[in-house]
């Protein structure tokens, strides 16, 4: 099967050293001046040794729960207000708060701080030391806790509520108001997650932040949040919830390995990496090498560590992005607080600098141009090469990959296998090595050569053609047992289904598609095409291999003569219907192989207006789920007559669906 696996894309690479000196360039201050001026603390208003009434406790490190709400309510003209306009007036409130958080924390030192006791949960959320690198002397490893920190208080915040939402939306429910207290929630939602405020977890996770460019205070005041967030959950009853699980890259060969100092080398010289990152670029290099050295790394090292290096590397994509697109530089930077340019757009199949849109929107049905904005082809393809843009769509994108930013940002997967860790490492390493002077290029060769040649993993098509190979296997022993079957006598085909296996022989000889071509983009529309045919093959796989395997028992009994009359007579009708039952199952993939072809101009509305090859895909499906829920209710002594009404449920959407389907696309 490996032969269907074909995927149009350009190989040819653009010359890399033409976007040299726009790369150069391309050094956008992170944040914008507006960003820049809500981080701002002005210790000459808010002095550190002011006289009003402390609102942190400064032995446990919490907020005094009726002096932060009275301050919080004075600051509010009104309860009505928008959130926006209530965050924008607790600025000042929250950087009194910093100064007065970073005061009480510089009074202990670090072994008084980890050995506070900050709540029953600290062993089963907070176990990791991660969290007090929030006030570590050391710049970056505090960017490096932020990382950790704002993803691990999303996941205990959406634990409360019982659902996946973001952060933002999560903080605005009644039930975490209840159990935090909202005097905590809006100090939240003004360190977290509101534009208007400081918006860290945005800021960090679409890689924005450097250790420059946060002042230390806000360490300081998220650090005393989570512990009084931990505070007030003790005196709740709080259950985790299941994390997702962040697959593993099967097969895949190890890459080739470079030193630390060629490593080094790579992120000092890479035109891709931000001068105000480098540092934290470096630090991660420490930390990797650490991570491939251990015998057994710990697992919250692991997450940390790939997720630094995730929000790193989106950085980098993005400056890439940005010049090879044409667009303004300011791009590169936090200068639009609405919408930042994001994995999404930065592996859009086409791009249009002049849009600020983020690309999922061309594919939403609330946009009227769905799809024929877009300006130009996405050059990064070219300039990165198929292979390892595959790499990247495996990573971030495709719905049954790893889709690791969403999955760390989110906090919803128990961690990340090494391999995944140490794969997203070396492929970031050969992406950063391309922008390099070709002495360095040159040393890491054998790592670019080996993404250069990547294989996808996770492309629906690919996903799909898994499941065929396995359907596949399970008719060809369905064949095999009907040939068995012939032999032992029984043998009561009726005309009907011969005459009916020859206008589907005839059909398939007209539509016969072997090597199927799927681009290299797969886009919303596309994805539920893809995803129909997938839940297709799998009812097929279920149904035929319980088929298959209540089929071989009952012939047994038949040959024992242990069936009563009525069972006999079902077993005999289901006999007749196997060969017919296999050719559809041929034929299936047949007809959909061939419509793969004819789906590049695909749009969401086609599912609307439900075309021909549309009702074709989900009228099978509903035969298949009729054919499943027979095996549900285990009715196998009726099984016979199921499968010859789905037979000619079937014969008849193919006959009138599937001719036209091929003429419309």
């Amino acid at each position: 099967m490996a032969e269907t696996r074909e995927f149009i894309a350009r190989d040819s690479k653009m010359p890399i050293s033409c976007y040299f000196s726009e790369l150069q360039n391309c050094n956008e201050p992170l944040f914008c001046d507006a960003i820049v001026e809500i981080m701002k603390i002005d210790h000459q208003r808010f002095p550190s040794n002011s006289n009003e009434t402390p609102l942190i406790d400064i032995n446990t490190l919490t907020f005094i729960r009726p002096l932060l709400q009275s301050k919080i309510d004075s600051c509010q003209t009104s309860r009505e207000l928008d959130l926006n306009t209530q965050v924008a007036n607790l600025l000042p409130l929250c950087k009194r708060l910093a100064i007065e958080c970073h005061s009480a924390v510089k009074s202990r030192n670090m072994e008084d701080l980890m050995s506070l006791k900050m709540s029953q949960l600290h062993e089963s959320v907070w176990s990791s030391t991660k969290l007090f690198w929030l006030c570590s002397e050391d710049a970056v490893e505090r960017i490096f806790s932020l990382i950790y920190v704002t993803a691990r208080l999303e996941w205990i915040i959406s634990c409360l509520v019982c659902r996946r939402l973001q952060l933002k939306d999560n903080l605005q429910s009644e039930e975490v108001r209840d159990i935090l207290g909202r005097d905590l929630v809006q100090i939240l939602q003004c360190i977290l997650g509101c534009v208007k405020g400081f918006n860290l977890k945005n800021l960090t996770w679409h890689g924005f932040v450097s250790p420059s460019n946060i002042p230390t205070e806000l360490f300081s005041l998220l650090f005393c949040s989570v512990l009084t967030v931990s505070s007030r959950l003790s005196e709740h009853k709080f259950q985790t919830r299941n994390s997702l699980k962040v697959p593993l890259i099967q097969n895949l060969p190890s890459a080739p390995k470079i030193s630390l100092s060629t490593c080094q080398n790579i992120v000092k010289n890479s035109l891709l990496v931000h001068k105000d990152q480098l540092e934290m670029w470096l630090t991660l290099l420490q930390h990797s090498a650490h991570l491939w050295n251990s015998s057994v790394p710990a697992s919250d090292h692991i997450t940390m560590v790939t997720s630094v290096n995730v929000v790193l590397l989106q950085q980098s994509l993005r400056k890439l992005w940005v010049v090879t697109s044409g667009s303004n530089p300011t791009r590169c930077s936090a200068q639009n607080t609405e919408f930042y340019i994001t994995l999404d757009e930065i592996f859009s199949p086409s791009c249009n600098s002049d849009d600020p849109r983020p690309a999922a929107s061309y594919f939403s049905s609330t946009y009227s141009k769905c799809q024929t904005d877009l300006s130009s082809e996405n050059v990064l393809i070219s300039v990165l090469g198929s292979g390892t843009f595959h790499a990247l769509l495996d990573l971030f994108v495709h719905g049954d990959g790893l889709r690791l930013r969403d999955k760390l940002s989110h906090c919803e997967c128990d961690g990340v296998d090494v391999s995944v860790s140490h794969h997203l490492f070396y492929l970031s390493m050969a992406i950063l090595a391309r922008f390099c002077d070709p002495f360095i290029q040159n040393s890491c060769s054998d790592l670019i050569s080996f993404y250069d040649s990547y294989q996808h993993r996770f492309h629906p098509f690919c996903m799909m053609i898994e499941v065929v190979k396995n359907v596949e296997t399970i008719s060809e022993k369905l064949t095999r047992f009907g040939e068995e079957v012939d032999k032992s006598g029984i043998d009561e085909r009726k005309a009907d289904f011969i005459e009916k296996l020859n206008v589907l022989l005839k059909v398939k000889n007209k539509y016969c598609v072997t090597k199927p071509s799927v681009s290299l983009f797969v886009g919303p529309a596309k994805t539920k095409y893809f995803s129909l045919i997938l839940e297709i093959f799998k009812k097929i796989e279920m149904f035929s291999s319980e088929l298959l395997e209540v089929a071989k028992t009952k012939f047994e009994l038949y040959k024992e003569r242990k069936l009563r009359s009525r069972q006999r007579q079902n077993f005999s009708t289901l006999i007749t219907a196997l060969p017919y039952f296999t050719k559809c199952i041929g034929l299936s993939r047949t007809f959909l192989y061939s419509s793969v072809n004819h789906v590049e101009n695909l749009t969401i509305y086609d599912f609307e207006e439900n075309k021909s090859f549309v009702k074709f895909l989900k009228g099978s499906l509903k035969c298949y789920e009729n054919l499943v829920a027979v095996v549900g209710l285990s009715k196998w002594i009726e099984i016979g007559g199921f499968l010859v009404t789905f037979l000619n449920d079937w014969n008849n959407l193919f006959s009138e669906s599937v001719l036209s389907a091929c003429s419309e696309v």
